[in-house]
């Protein structure tokens, strides 16, 4: 979400609010520039150390999507001041500190308030020459579109709460994208992509419509492509969806369009929100191969082509 806030100016601001991007980058030299952001979320397993590792992936992710490397990271803790036995608040900074170290960076420090529901997370810090950021809205004709991890915990997540779906499944997900986004990205800039963005609240197709926003071009989403979580699909056909997914789709109904043959599962899965998602990228066709080859063989081995970027037509996003 984006406001018209009085929020100042520098020439040095290269990314602020604009454009949607997942952090934002100020030049501090000729050859170096700052990337911030910040990210906490609510629990998705009983496991803190689990939790506490995938609170720290996901606020990680924003630095990876553009490209850049973390280098310290500050704990933002909302714990609640009763209830909660502080061994079990150790374990969730112990899991977040295993990951900003996993990622070469360190806890600098942190801030901590009380509050009714205990949220985690991190602001993190990174850096990357100003001439090599990666943009969300770097997209051009002809590219093809990676995803990099599976979809569907917030479906999972829906199914579990309801007591439809075995927790295992849940924990399996949460896993899963607790795996840094830091390989992809090193691949990602390596095969020379266009344009990268993370998977996270607004589900995958709000976030391709993020990288759409400045481009006058279409994307062709391919819907048997889609790696979802296991169980996903089938919590989605029951009806598990969260909230968010329902407003992510009144949130695109102006710029989207689904063939008569994509299922209702489907057409949820692709607005699911997910915490600590994949990266998607958007890179010319003659180097695809190579990119998706380093992604499956390194800590990505779901990651498929799932669709392209071709003229616009008369729909921004056109799900097949």
């Amino acid at each position: 979400m984006v406001f018209d806030l009085q929020a100042g100016s520098s020439e040095n601001l290269i990314v602020g609010f604009e454009g949607y991007e997942d952090a934002a980058v100020y030049r501090l030299s000729d050859d170096m520039a700052l990337v911030q952001t910040a990210d906490y979320i609510t629990p998705m397993t009983d496991d803190p150390y689990l939790f506490g590792q995938l609170a720290a992936a996901n606020a990680l992710s924003d630095i990876y999507a553009m490209g850049a490397k973390p280098i310290t990271a500050l704990n933002l803790c909302n714990f609640p001041a009763e209830g909660i036995p502080n061994s079990i608040f150790k374990e969730i900074l112990a899991g977040g500190a295993q990951k900003v170290l996993e990622a070469g960076a360190v806890v600098a420090g942190g801030h901590t308030i009380k509050d009714n529901e205990l949220k985690y997370g991190l602001s993190v810090s990174g850096i990357i020459h100003p001439d090599k950021i990666v943009l969300n809205s770097g997209g051009k004709v002809g590219d093809l579109l990676i995803l990099t991890k599976p979809i569907g915990t917030g479906a999972l997540f829906n199914g579990v709460k309801k007591g439809e779906i075995d927790s295992q499944f849940l924990d399996a997900a949460v896993k899963r994208n607790s795996v840094l986004n830091k390989s992809a990205s090193e691949a990602m800039i390596q095969h020379g992509a266009n344009a990268c963005t993370d998977v996270t609240g607004f589900g995958l197709l709000g976030h391709l419509s993020e990288m759409l926003s400045s481009l006058n071009l279409t994307a062709e989403i391919t819907s048997s492509t889609i790696p979802y979580f296991e169980k996903a699909f089938e919590a989605a056909e029951k009806g598990f969806k969260p909230g968010m997914s329902k407003s992510n789709m009144h949130s695109l109904r102006s710029i989207l369009k689904f063939e008569p043959s994509v299922s209702e599962a489907d057409k949820w899965l692709l607005v699911d929100p997910q915490t600590s998602g994949g990266l998607m990228i958007f890179i010319e066709e003659e180097k695809a191969d190579a990119l998706l080859n380093d992604l499956i063989s390194g800590d990505s081995p779901e990651a498929t082509i799932i669709g392209k970027l071709t003229e616009q037509i008369d729909t921004k996003i056109l799900v097949k």
